[in-house]
């Protein structure tokens, strides 16, 4: 059984202040503004984010309770719930739909160019490798009869750079990495929403067990967030919204505008789309530790609350 302590500090002001470990693959506009605008700290909160290297270290923190909260594909929720004695769950959409797009070496012209190459993912068991591999199933390739080879890299910075030092042929990059592969020179060949059009995009995910321990934190949080979320798609704020973010971020303007752009309107999770994430593993023959109904993978009871619901 994981024992859960809660993590406390103390502020300028001396009022204590709970600490949560945010791990992502990335930091999110709203974490961003939410964290610089003081919201956080106005629920009480110090987040802390944590960049992860790969799914599998993510994912056994949270739930081993290194993390309190992660951003993460939801098809991680799925596959970590009921391991390591944890139940995993979503309690929020980071964005509503994923392009997930698929770029290239610069001497692949078509599809079947990669016919026999290395292709990059996280883990071969991951939702961007299924998503990968369904994209390709769509284009004549199969790994199950040997077309290419899958290699687990990590996170997306090291699948960008496997592509640009030639180890590698093909991998699937979301923002901001995608503008750096153009940047490199590797090129776009197609994006998930060709195949998989309602496929959703990272959730904000919680051991349920600390969730119901600590649920005063979890919705502070989403308050917070969720603010953060709706003064960035104020039309006056935009602009400053983009500064913040990339000035926090180290990101330039376009990459900035990206990540500002792509946020949830709602922070609701998309049901059809999650579902269409079960559905994928099961066409791929991977069992779920705890099976295959949709509702045992998330809360949406944490964001309602968050809103007054």
């Amino acid at each position: 059984m994981t024992v859960f302590l809660g993590v406390c500090v103390i502020a300028e002001s001396g009022a204590q202040m709970k600490k949560l470990r945010l791990n992502v693959f990335r930091v999110d506009a709203a974490t961003v503004v939410a964290r610089v605008q003081g919201w956080f700290a106005a629920e009480g909160l110090d987040v802390e984010t944590i960049i992860t290297p790969s799914s599998t270290e993510q994912m056994r923190g949270v739930a081993q309770g290194k993390f309190e909260i992660v951003v993460t594909a939801f098809d991680n929720v799925m596959a970590w719930s009921g391991r390591e004695g944890a139940e995993i769950v979503a309690v929020a959409q980071i964005a509503d739909k994923l392009a997930l797009p698929i770029f290239v070496r610069p001497e692949i012209k078509n599809w079947s160019d990669l016919k026999g190459k290395k292709l990059g993912t996280d883990a071969v068991d991951t939702s961007y490798a299924l998503v990968l591999r369904r994209i390709l199933l769509e284009k004549g390739l199969d790994l199950t009869r040997g077309d290419y080879v899958l290699v687990a890299l990590g996170s997306t910075p090291q699948r960008l750079n496997s592509m640009i030092k030639g180890e590698t042929y093909a991998a699937n990059l979301n923002s901001p990495f995608d503008l750096q592969a153009l940047d490199a020179g590797l090129r776009r060949i197609g994006d998930s929403k060709e195949v998989l059009p309602d496929y959703p995009d990272q959730v904000l995910a919680i051991n349920r067990e600390w969730g119901e321990k600590n649920r005063d934190s979890v919705i502070g949080f989403l308050r917070a967030w969720l603010k953060a979320g709706t003064w960035i798609r104020e039309p006056g704020n935009r602009e400053a919204a983009i500064k913040m973010v990339g000035a926090e971020l180290k990101l330039n303007p376009k990459q900035a505008e990206a990540s500002v752009d792509e946020l949830s309107t709602t922070g609701n999770l998309n049901l059809p789309g999650l579902q269409v994430v079960l559905d994928l593993r099961n066409q791929f023959g991977f069992k779920l530790p705890k099976g295959d109904k949709l509702p045992v993978y998330y809360d949406a009871a944490f964001l309602n609350a968050a809103k007054g619901k």
